[in-house]
């Protein structure tokens, strides 16, 4: 994977004990997807499928039972740990 003003430039095929290493477009480090392109990026598509896999799970099974008050707090415990995972350390545009 390349970074960087040449980044879609083809290169020499690499070696790596008699096997050539595969040329990719993101690669996925520690939960956080890099990919390939002029500046350092990284997608988001992952996380956000996360919370809203997570927000749908639990609001289909807390349907009716709880007050709106439990069910953001409910969200706040478990979908927002995935929006805000590595956050911190990323480079975040609009």
């Amino acid at each position: 994977m390349g970074i960087g003003p040449r980044f879609s430039v083809t290169c020499a095929p690499l070696m790596l004990g008699g096997m050539y290493l595969k040329y990719v477009e993101s690669v996925k480090y520690l939960g956080v997807v890099v990919i390939a392109a002029k500046s350092f990026k990284c997608s988001m598509e992952h996380i956000r499928m996360r919370f809203y896999r997570v927000f749908n799970c639990l609001c289909a099974k807390t349907r009716g039972v709880n007050s709106e008050l439990v069910t953001v707090e409910l969200m706040k415990s478990y979908c927002m740990p995935f929006i805000l995972y590595a956050t911190e350390a990323l480079p975040l545009s609009n």
